[in-house]
């Protein structure tokens, strides 16, 4: 499943996403730039640098442009969790977007659409086919023959994982975490999307508006966007965020 790009920029919003990725980059170097910490390397032979941007659009837009023009990335990953929208998707499910949208942007209603980025005439913000479906089919192979590796059967029930699966569709990204009646209020603002996240439409914003940079945004499910996704959402973060970033991305590279 090896990727066409020689340089890769993997990004992840929280630590727990990137950790064991920084754990096995081959002749890693460091470099500080505006506040973070960005690891070079490679990962099964891509080679990659790996940062943690940290949570919402701001945070992941200025990391994303600091990959482009800094690093000379050729294309970005980011990698982490979600939120679910779509009532088919479960706890441990991986979405792998085919678009983005911004469900939080409304300019004034008689000029623009709901989500449409003020004067580019853009609203939803697409994702490289090659570089997801490479993301698709890793992710397929981890779900299906490697979670049982990292984590027992127990501890998937303890999460409430049963049999994951892998979702392809539209991601809709807003400077609020979902849960409670704000799922409603999403799933009306973006009635496409079939999950919900921080940073990801932010990402793609900044490779469409710095000439299309191929992107791939890569999630798993670690809440429902529910009335008890405040307490699912860390669950899944300390149990399973980093080995669902690793195991995917090291397939997808390999």
């Amino acid at each position: 499943m090896a990727t066409d790009y020689g340089h890769i920029g993997v990004i992840g919003a929280m630590a727990e996403e990137v950790e064991r990725l920084h754990v096995h980059l081959v002749a890693e170097s460091i470099t500080e730039r505006a506040g973070r910490t960005f690891r070079s390397g490679a990962l099964e032979g891509q080679r990659v640098t790996l940062v943690q941007s940290g949570i919402g659009k701001v945070a992941a837009a200025l990391t994303t442009a600091t990959l482009v023009r800094d690093f000379d990335v050729d294309a970005i990953v980011f990698t982490g969790i979600a939120g679910a929208l779509a009532d088919d998707l479960a706890i441990g499910d991986v979405v792998v977007a085919t678009d983005l949208v911004q469900h939080d942007l409304q300019g004034p209603p008689t000029m623009f659409a709901r989500g449409e980025i003020p004067l580019r005439g853009v609203i939803e913000l697409p994702t490289d086919a090659a570089l997801s479906g490479a993301a698709r089919d890793a992710a397929l192979d981890f779900v299906t023959s490697g979670l049982g590796a990292v984590i027992s059967p127990d501890g998937l029930v303890d999460i409430g994982i049963g049999r994951p699966t892998v979702h392809v569709g539209q991601i809709a990204t807003g400077d609020e975490f979902i849960e409670h009646d704000l799922k409603d209020v999403v799933r009306l603002r973006t009635p496409g999307a079939i999950c919900v996240d921080m940073e990801g439409a932010a990402v793609a914003q900044v490779c469409h508006e710095l000439g299309g940079v191929p992107l791939c945004v890569i999630r798993a499910i670690s809440d429902l966007a529910s009335g008890t996704a405040s307490v699912d959402f860390p669950m899944f973060l300390d149990a399973l965020a980093s080995h669902y970033s690793y195991e995917i991305l090291r397939r997808m590279f390999a």
